[in-house]
């Protein structure tokens, strides 16, 4: 009998987080924003803001996530081991910001960049 208990999933997600940053060395908030979003003039609060909830809706350190990680691909095991991760997440945006998320939006925003520009995009349409 298979064991799929809460600990088994999260050593599971661990291990997999673990694979994807392998090699990559931690960043700050703030480096990660002068690298990621600086040039493109998102305010650092957006990409703080955004790297927050996902640590807290995931449940990890992403300290080495990069702009180009995409929930499609090199992330996609969150989704797998959670089906309900995206609709928690995109609330959780929803709340932290102030804004509203239209589902297609939601469903064309895959990678940390893009998730990072909805946000700032429908932070401007909500003023």
């Amino acid at each position: 009998m298979k064991d799929h208990s809460v600990f088994k999933i999260f050593r599971t997600r661990r291990s997999l987080v673990n694979e994807a940053f392998e090699g990559r060395d931690a960043s700050t908030e703030r480096n990660s924003y002068r690298l990621h979003f600086l040039e493109q003039n998102v305010p650092e609060s957006v990409s703080e803001g955004v790297r927050f909830v996902l640590e807290e809706q995931l449940g990890f350190d992403l300290s080495a996530l990069r702009s180009s990680d995409d929930f499609r691909s090199n992330l996609k095991f969150f989704f797998d081991l959670d089906s309900m991760a995206s609709v928690e997440i995109v609330y959780a945006l929803e709340e932290r910001f102030s804004i509203s998320i239209a589902d297609e939006e939601a469903e064309h925003a895959s990678s940390i960049e893009d998730i990072v520009l909805l946000v700032h995009r429908n932070m401007g349409q909500s003023r």
